[in-house]
């Protein structure tokens, strides 16, 4: 299962949060960002 978040398409969870962490590091954790990744992202 792919995931898709902030129009990008990633084959694994792990991925997109490697990938996207960084724009949202001023905001949030690692941590409180894959919890928002899991919760939002779209499964394709």
């Amino acid at each position: 299962m792919a995931f898709k978040l902030d129009g990008a398409k990633f084959p694994t969870l792990e991925e997109l949060v490697e990938a996207l962490y960084p724009l949202y590091a001023d905001r949030m954790t690692e941590e409180e960002f894959r919890k928002y990744a899991e919760e939002h992202a779209e499964r394709t």
